[in-house]
């Protein structure tokens, strides 16, 4: 991500310009300074870590159900058995695909 260093705001302004990062993104030697630290924010002074696993599994889930069938393109998430049923029955979509407002 790169952010205009004067306002903080973020440079990329669509999802065409929005690069996710990679393995040579990251560098070859980390330091953690937060780890014996409390979090402010939470009462306990506790910190979540199993939030970003939850999107994996959901893609990997999701390009699983889509393999399976036949490389079918779900265009929304999450998908539910009606989406499965509509599909394998040769039916249309009940849904079509989310709006984005990238200018």
């Amino acid at each position: 991500m790169v952010y205009d260093p004067q306002n903080g705001l973020p440079a990329s302004v669509g999802f065409y310009q929005a690069k996710p990062a990679t393995y040579g993104d990251c560098p070859r030697a980390m330091r953690v300074t937060a780890v014996d630290k409390p979090d402010p924010s939470s009462p306990l002074g506790t910190k979540g870590i199993g939030e970003p696993l939850l999107g994996c599994a959901g893609s990997a889930l999701l390009c699983a159900i889509s393999d399976a069938l036949g490389g079918h393109v779900f265009n929304r998430t999450p998908v539910v058995a009606d989406m499965i049923i509509n599909h394998v029955a040769g039916r249309p979509p009940t849904h079509g695909p989310l709006q984005t407002n990238c200018q």
